[in-house]
């Protein structure tokens, strides 16, 4: 089946909507947990090292390293595909 350049462009059109809407997602995602655990640290320690015995620094670390790797595979897996597609998407055919 072949397909027309038209219907390759909604396609594309149709994919960038979903990269750009879970880009979004995953950044209020990502401020949510910064705003949660700014606000409300302390206690999510006290609950967390009642379970697990964690010394503070430790789980400071840990959900400091867990919101950069969430940062980075947000970018890398949402925001470089959708900006690759929109710059194959203004790029107009020879």
């Amino acid at each position: 089946m072949k397909h027309s350049q038209t219907d390759i462009q909604k396609h594309l059109d149709v994919i960038a909507g979903i990269l750009i809407r879970c880009f979004l997602g995953g950044m209020v995602l990502l401020m949510v947990w910064f705003a949660g655990y700014a606000v409300a640290g302390d206690w999510i320690y006290q609950v967390h090292s009642k379970w697990f015995q964690i010394p503070r620094q430790s789980f400071d670390a840990i959900h400091y390293t867990g919101m950069a790797v969430t940062k980075i595979a947000i970018l890398l897996f949402f925001l470089i595909p959708w900006i690759a597609i929109k710059l194959m998407s203004g790029k107009k055919d020879e």
